[in-house]
């Protein structure tokens, strides 16, 4: 209730204070306040945006920005067109920037040095983009002084190169066709009406006159009779002959040339589609450059074409690397066969050696790759495991397996093999002694060479191992024991024996082998000791315990002095019986040991029935349950002849 009043009495002053003192308003202030070195200096660069002369800055910006940014009102050329109309801008040839919405890429947002508040004066603004060297020469055409912009607009225009008039029309207003001059120049031919820049270029040339880089021989030598009609003729312009006719009567010997041909190129016979008959910027007076000139008729094939890796001639626009286009014996107008014409490029000796792939050596590039382009690298028809596929079919049934090789998983047969030729058969990369260590190199660190196993160490693997895929783990050729029996039949053998060890008859051999060797005697995967406790835990556990004297033999780490590894006729896989193995180290016929045994000599007696072998309460390590007489030394109770 205390807090409800509380309340109503603030509200109550409030309102009186606000009757008294009039309405309260926020004092905003401008952006010049905090941003006044800004100002400072757009002044100071002479053209300035007209909001930011006008100090309109939420024109573009709004006042409550980022922490740290500036947030404009709107995206890309969308803010630009808020003032600027779009319509006035676009036209049938619309410059990139503009279309692509970037005009940040020619102006500045708030002020330059230079007209319309670009970011680079003259003819420097385009050649941020346009190279510099692409339009300077030995002649450079006078209009390039006064500009870019004195032919093209800056923006767009209803002519193709934003061109500010039609291309003659726009010549005229420097060059006039119809003055004397002008005729002269043209060796008194009217030309008035032609395209001017069939024979000059815009920008430079090495000639005086800007004629294009590579020209016509009758042109060149100023014959203009050999293809035209007098100049004082009625028809001064039209040529003497018609269509190939008239090229035909020079180059009588291509005529030949191409009319023996089994394939015709059918352009042919209409030489001016892709020749300029005066001259042009293209070898051999292309009218354009030669893969726009082919692909202005195979536009199919261009799209056909535009893939992620593409063969080095088509890639420079070179189609005649590989293709005539006049005439061809040989299918697709190729220049020659095809067992001929890769090794143009291509070094042959490349491709030769010991072993050859078949379609190599069947001459078959084709085969595997595509003379254009692929989304494969090395223009390869499909991705390198289905392409070996597509004649490996049988190979690939086998590799459906439960272990596969991880290049085979991944479809990388040339990780492992050569696509062409090698030195190995089967291809390999290098000799299989030494292929499988390329990748399997710290396999064969952690393993000392005097610790190897004999075919590890020989580079042997695939005795053990298939290649590519298996049915066993690791790719084994069969499961373990199988393999390791392949080479050691004779351990085989032992299986026949009474008492067998559990590892070895269940066929575990890499329970205590390494299968690649280690730096231990007989391979094993641990010292002696350590590889037996490593199942019998008991006998560590009880060796450990407190008050038990251990067997020397058993505390040096000695199992196999006494056991067999894998199999024996004795009990407790024993080398030899009770009776013979004690005496290897206790020789029984000595006075000591009669001493020792209450004078009665115990040559030839099992030293197990009185003895532990390992380990026991004391030195004498008997058995810790002892028959009473035995106990209290009276062996006469028992035995009448001592």
């Amino acid at each position: 209730m205390n807090r409800y009043l509380f309340s109503t009495v603030v509200l109550v002053v409030l309102v009186f204070t606000a009757g008294c003192y009039g309405p309260q308003r926020v004092i905003k202030k401008s952006c010049v306040d905090c941003h006044s070195e800004e100002v400072k200096r757009f002044g100071q660069e002479g053209t300035l945006h007209t909001p930011v002369a006008e100090g309109r800055c939420e024109g573009c910006h709004s006042p409550h920005g980022l922490i740290g940014g500036v947030l404009l009102k709107g995206k890309d050329a969308s803010l630009c067109y808020r003032c600027h109309k779009k319509e006035d801008m676009e036209g049938k040839s619309t410059h990139t920037p503009l279309k692509e919405g970037e005009c940040l890429t020619c102006h500045d947002p708030h002020s330059s040095p230079y007209r319309a508040i670009t970011i680079k004066g003259g003819n420097e603004l385009c050649y941020t983009c346009h190279p510099r060297e692409d339009f300077q020469g030995n002649r450079v055409h006078r209009a390039m002084d006064r500009g870019c912009n004195s032919c093209h607009e800056p923006h767009s225009s209803e002519y193709s190169y934003n061109l500010k008039d039609e291309g003659n029309r726009l010549c005229a207003d420097c060059h006039d066709p119809l003055s004397a001059s002008f005729n002269r120049s043209h060796f008194d031919y009217k030309v008035a009406g032609s395209d001017c820049l069939s024979c000059h270029t815009p920008h430079y040339s090495k000639s005086k006159t800007l004629i294009r880089d590579f020209v016509h021989k009758p042109f060149e030598d100023k014959t203009c009779t050999e293809c035209h009609n007098p100049a004082d003729s009625e028809e001064p312009l039209e040529t003497r002959l018609k269509g190939s006719e008239l090229c035909y009567s020079c180059h009588r010997d291509l005529k030949e040339r191409f009319d023996k041909r089994r394939l015709v190129h059918s352009p042919l016979g209409e030489c001016t589609r892709c020749h300029d008959p005066h001259a042009s910027d293209q070898k051999m007076e292309l009218v354009s450059k030669e893969d726009v000139l082919c692909y202005s008729c195979h536009g199919d094939t261009k799209k056909k074409q535009a893939k992620k890796y593409m063969h080095t001639p088509l890639k420079k626009g070179q189609c005649s690397g590989c293709h005539e286009p006049h005439s061809s014996d040989t299918e697709k107008f190729l220049k020659m066969s095809t067992d001929t014409l890769c090794y143009e490029c291509h070094k042959k000796t490349d491709f030769s050696g010991k072993v050859v792939h078949r379609p190599v050596r069947e001459n078959g590039c084709i085969r595997c790759h595509d003379a254009h382009s692929s989304e494969q690298d090395f223009l390869i028809l499909k991705t390198e495991g289905e392409l070996c596929y597509s004649c490996h079919a049988t190979e690939r049934s086998s590799f459906d397996r439960v272990s596969v090789h991880p290049r085979v998983k991944q479809g990388r047969c040339s990780a492992c093999h050569m696509p062409h030729r090698s030195s190995y058969a089967g291809l390999l990369t290098d000799s299989p002694e030494r292929l499988c260590f390329e990748c399997h190199f710290t396999t064969i660190r952690e393993v000392s060479r005097e610790g190897r196993h004999k075919v590890f160490e020989d580079g042997r693997c695939l005795a053990c191992h298939s290649a590519h895929a298996s049915n066993s783990p690791h790719q084994l050729l069969t499961d373990v024991p199988e393999v390791c029996y392949s080479c050691h039949e004779p351990v085989k053998e032992d299986l026949a024996r009474r008492n067998v060890h559990q590892p070895f008859e269940a066929g575990k051999c890499t329970t205590c082998h390494m299968p690649h060797g280690s730096k231990l005697r007989w391979a094993l995967s641990r010292p002696p000791d350590s590889l037996c406790y490593s199942c019998h835990k008991d006998f560590r556990e009880e060796m450990e315990r407190e008050g038990v004297f251990v067997h020397k033999v058993v505390k040096d780490g000695g199992c196999a002095e006494c056991h067999k590894s894998h199999a024996t006729r004795e009990r407790w896989l024993l080398r030899r019986d009770g009776r013979t193995l004690c005496n290897n180290c206790h020789d029984t016929s000595t006075e000591e040991i009669t001493i020792a045994h209450s004078s009665i000599k115990i040559e030839g007696s099992d030293c197990l029935g009185c003895h532990e072998p390992h380990m026991g309460k004391d030195r004498s390590l008997l058995h810790r349950v002892l028959h009473k007489p035995f106990k209290d030394g009276d062996c006469k109770r028992c035995h009448s002849r001592i």
